[in-house]
């Protein structure tokens, strides 16, 4: 015992000398910011009027708890007519909803992979996909950045191959041509996490996979993000989804997500869908595009990414830090990413664009950059 506590408190009292040592934000409702670069909620529709009121009518028919696992007392009406929604949607035979990307991602791996097959995942996958491959019984290689060859030329039929539809601290995204051709040449099994592709981009917002949902035997995804509520699913054939729900601890272990949440979830995958979800993301990628042009136009060091997620690198974690604590100052909040959640030496200003962001903001935020780069 003594052992293990000396062993974090060193660890803290390092961390609280350096400058990685991180530190929550207690947001208020009545906070106003210029402009917010650190949320996720990339089409707006955290806020939206219709997905508000699905959330508060679900409440009066089904209170503000499931009551229960889901394989007791906690699955709903509301879970399985959004589980259904989500198959038909991203083309996959069923659906299953778990409380966060975290848990649906430890779960598919601990569940899936069995001792027989390997992984083969990107370096930067998420840390949640980090923790299913060591916690698994699969043994997994990790393969520089988008750059899978030759490693998984090692590949046995049936391995699995795991990464992100867009990387979550980058911005960049996989290659789905080359992940098609991978599968086909060595028969693999592949695992793509799109939490930030899904909603914000292709036709109907179905994400990364928008033209070929069958790339993926098994997709996962989140509800927090683009689609602005909260949660996670797994789309996959029913040998899969099945297996999940008589299998995986993640799942059965844990309380459901409150019926009033799937049915808020629901309204806002119907948005996504519909034309007022084809012009949000139409707004998105207009802002994308300038701020590309803003960063390039200043030569300021960056990742090349289509997506919504722009980031600004710097030589140092001291650089990053300073020059956001100079951005909130003026009202523009922004995070900052240091080691250990990116690599040493690529510590970053990171930068999620939204479709509610106007032209005329974003260029008074560069206005502004101007003026603290001329007085550094």
């Amino acid at each position: 015992m003594d052992k293990i506590v000396l062993g974090y408190q060193q660890r803290l009292n390092e961390r609280k000398g350096s400058s990685l040592f991180r530190s929550r934000k207690v947001r208020s409702s009545d906070t106003h910011w210029q402009l917010d670069f650190s949320t996720n909620d990339y089409l707006g529709l955290s806020q939206h009027p219709d997905i508000k009121r699905a959330f508060k009518q679900a409440i009066d028919i089904w209170g503000v708890g499931s009551t229960g696992s889901p394989l007791l007392s906690g699955y709903s009406a509301a879970h399985w007519e959004l589980e259904e929604l989500l198959a038909e949607w991203l083309g996959k035979p069923r659906a299953l909803l778990f409380n966060s990307g975290f848990a649906a991602n430890h779960g598919v791996l601990t569940t899936l992979v069995d001792k027989q097959e390997k992984l083969f995942a990107d370096k930067l996958v998420h840390a949640s996909i980090i923790d299913g491959m060591q916690h698994g019984e699969g043994r997994f290689k990790r393969y520089p950045h988008n750059q899978p060859e030759p490693l998984v030329a090692k590949a046995s039929p049936g391995d699995w191959f795991v990464t992100e539809g867009v990387f979550s601290m980058d911005g960049d995204s996989c290659d789905l041509n080359q992940l098609a051709s991978l599968k086909h040449k060595y028969d693999l099994k592949i695992m793509l996490d799109d939490a930030h592709g899904i909603a914000a981009y292709g036709a109907e917002g179905r994400g990364s996979l928008a033209v070929d949902s069958s790339v993926a035997d098994v997709i996962t995804g989140t509800f927090g993000k683009a689609i602005g509520v909260g949660g996670a699913f797994v789309c996959a054939d029913d040998d899969e989804i099945e297996s999940l729900i008589q299998f995986c601890r993640d799942y059965i272990y844990s309380t459901a997500m409150p019926p009033a949440q799937a049915a808020a979830i629901k309204a806002s995958v119907e948005i996504v869908r519909s034309a007022e979800g084809d012009d949000r993301r139409g707004r998105l990628a207009e802002r994308i595009q300038y701020f590309r042009e803003q960063l390039k136009q200043r030569g300021l060091k960056t990742i090349d990414s289509d997506s919504a997620i722009q980031t600004w690198l710097f030589k140092s974690d001291e650089d990053a830090l300073n020059m956001a604590t100079q951005l909130q100052t003026h009202g523009y909040l922004c995070s900052v990413i240091r080691p250990p959640t990116v690599p040493a030496g690529s510590s970053r200003i990171r930068f999620s664009l939204t479709s509610e962001m106007s032209t005329p903001e974003l260029a008074q935020f560069w206005s502004r950059v101007d003026e603290v780069l001329s007085q550094l």
